[in-house]
């Protein structure tokens, strides 16, 4: 029978107690109701009975649990006894399934993880997976809660009710509640995929729910396969795909035979909440994440991550009204959370106020502003201000929380306590605001204005071009107290200058560059304090810059690192060539915390943006 394997489809339920037993009895109930199977026979008891010798069609260790029907085409419902032994199950599975309540989710979660880091058939098997998750108790988390947590891990999480029913035999489908059977017949037609020749669709396959190693010498422990031996078995594929359902692994984590051994393949504690990034990381970090955000909920808007004091800090929930979230930057534990009244119209900035970090962000009518960042004891209270202005937007970059629509050119900057009305001038890009209620405008021209506490606009003015004969280009942008502008004589040279926006624009520093810098060029590191400007590195403190490169083109800056395609270099400039090219800017860090972990924003394809705080690499 077994000389053509393709004629064969697996289903391997690995279960702890009763668990298993039942998943392959509803898998098998759900597949006869879908495809119109015909029950030619009923096996011994549903339990696992005693050893008996293997079928012709089966392999050595596997014993009969049902025999429902013969044919040409197999499928093989199978549960596996403890201990597991994961090359078994790799060898005989096609794809998994699996089933876990939502009190051992993590357990299941773990496993996944496990397969997915071992590479190849493995992580194959992984992808493909399909959750079936339960709620057996009111007092665990709600299905909801916990349908998250294998976002990445698996292809799709689908929710099935608990039901104390005696549901392990496919003969007996009246005693599973309708409610049951509609969920498990969703179940089916997810991961039920018919790639039957036309040849073969008359004919009436055998279904067997077996347990795939009681009484097998080699599933003893100690004998046989060592769990995640270096030994990767080559799955065997079919040429059909009438029912691809595999294992549910939901045996208690201190049992199984592989953590006891040695933990994960990776070598770290299974016990956290790590999980593994959707994109490959840059060099020195590893694809495991120490723990991972909740959904970022950024709307139409960047999804922003702002990191201080220990605390990254974004936003969740609905993007129609928003929570501000910060979290432990060390294990991901949530802070605190604020809630917005409405949806933001810019991402959160980050600023100082009264030389304390703080948090600005703003909706159609509100300002929000948020001290006391570090506080692990109580959510801090925003301080509100409301406006009755309309298309009012929070200018990025100013030292002042500034509010400005260039259609109306009006702009509300925060001063004594109070947003105070200004005008902006026609042509000019409202682009800070000082200590002193000011709010300072600049046009592609190179002229700048001052409006004062009065409301009144001084006369346009030319900043100071870094030397005769200048002409001005980009508005590069405002890093820290910093206006960048650069100005150029020919196609070959750029002269940047920086302006002190606290100090009437009085020229600080200026710098020459190679090449022509635009604004896409210009990238300023969280902190405000340097920049990549083309090919160089510039402090905007002082204007000294150092050479990147002729092919320097940055994809990512983190606090003191920015990398290109090939290479990362620090603030001063010295630069290293990276031993794998960045394979995805996503996988660039945002922000590198005090113990070394990396902090990226990325999403599964079409899914929202989280935080992954990813393990660096101890072999980098």
């Amino acid at each position: 029978m077994r000389g053509d394997q393709s004629a064969e489809r697996t289903v391997v339920v690995i279960g702890e107690g009763s668990l298993g037993v039942t998943t392959a009895g509803m898998l098998a109930s759900a597949a006869i109701r879908r495809e119109g199977w015909s029950l030619l026979a009923q096996g011994p008891p549903t339990h696992p009975v005693a050893p008996t010798p293997p079928p012709a069609a089966g392999r050595g260790g596997v014993t009969v649990v049902h025999r429902l029907a013969r044919g040409n085409r197999e499928l093989v419902i199978a549960t596996a006894a403890i201990p597991l032994h994961w090359a078994e199950v790799l060898d005989r599975a096609d794809q998994v399934v699996i089933a876990t309540t939502t009190a051992d989710h993590e357990s299941a979660a773990t496993k996944l993880m496990a397969l997915r880091g071992w590479g190849g058939d493995a992580a194959e098997l992984a992808a493909g997976a399909v959750v079936v998750l339960t709620r057996a108790d009111p007092s665990h988390p709600a299905p909801s809660e916990v349908v998250p947590r294998f976002r990445g891990l698996a292809r799709s999480t689908l929710v099935v009710p608990h039901s104390t029913a005696s549901s392990t035999d496919p003969l007996q489908q009246s005693t599973v509640p309708p409610a049951a059977r509609t969920a498990w017949d969703g179940v089916i037609q997810l991961v039920g995929h018919d790639e039957v020749s036309e040849d073969e669709m008359d004919t009436q396959p055998r279904i067997d729910v077996r347990d795939l190693f009681a009484g097998d010498p080699g599933a003893t422990p100690g004998a046989g396969h060592t769990p995640f031996a270096p030994a990767r078995p080559t799955r065997r594929r079919g040429r059909w795909a009438l029912l691809a359902v595999a294992a549910a692994l939901v045996v208690a984590l201190a049992a199984i035979p592989f953590v006891l051994a040695g933990g994960l393949p990776w070598g770290q504690d299974s016990a956290g909440t790590s999980e593994l990034a959707p994109v490959d990381p840059v060099h020195g970090w590893t694809s495991q994440a120490e723990w991972v955000s909740p959904d970022i909920a950024a709307g139409g808007l960047p999804p922003t991550v702002l990191v201080a004091e220990g605390t990254a800090i974004t936003t969740t929930g609905d993007a129609t009204s928003p929570d501000l979230i910060a979290l432990s930057t060390a294990d991901g534990e949530e802070l605190w959370t604020s809630p917005i009244d409405g949806e933001l119209t810019a991402p959160p900035q980050l600023i100082s106020w009264l030389d304390q970090p703080a948090v600005v962000a703003a909706t159609a009518t509100d300002l929000y502003l948020w001290t006391d960042l570090a506080s692990a004891e109580r959510a801090p209270s925003p301080r509100t201000w409301s406006f009755t202005e309309t298309g009012m937007r929070l200018v990025p970059g100013s030292p002042v929380p500034l509010l400005a629509s260039e259609d109306t050119l009006t702009a509300l900057v925060l001063h004594d306590g109070s947003l105070r009305r200004r005008s902006t001038p026609s042509g000019g890009r409202p682009i800070a605001a000082d200590f002193e209620g000011r709010v300072l405008s600049v046009a592609s021209t190179g002229h700048w204005w001052s409006s004062d506490a009065d409301g009144q606009l001084t006369d346009g003015k030319l900043l100071a071009p870094p030397s005769y004969g200048s002409l001005p280009g980009d508005i590069l942008g405002v890093a820290g107290t910093t206006l960048v502008v650069n100005w150029s004589r020919n196609n070959r040279t750029t002269h940047l200058a920086g302006y002190d926006v606290m100090d009437q624009m009085d020229e600080t520093w200026t710098s020459t560059v190679p090449g022509r810098v635009r604004i896409d060029d210009f990238d300023v590191a969280p902190d405000g304090k340097w920049a990549t400007a083309g090919t160089v590195a510039l402090d905007l403190a002082t204007g000294t810059d150092k050479d990147l490169g002729d092919d320097w083109q940055t994809v990512g800056m983190a606090g003191d690192r920015a990398w290109s395609r090939t290479d990362v270099t620090d603030r001063t400039g010295r630069t290293t060539q990276l031993p794998e090219p960045v394979a995805d800017p996503a996988g660039v860090p945002v922000a590198v915390t005090g113990t070394g972990l990396g902090l990226i924003v990325a999403s599964e394809a079409g899914g929202p943006a989280r935080i992954y705080a990813l393990r660096p690499d101890p072999d980098a």
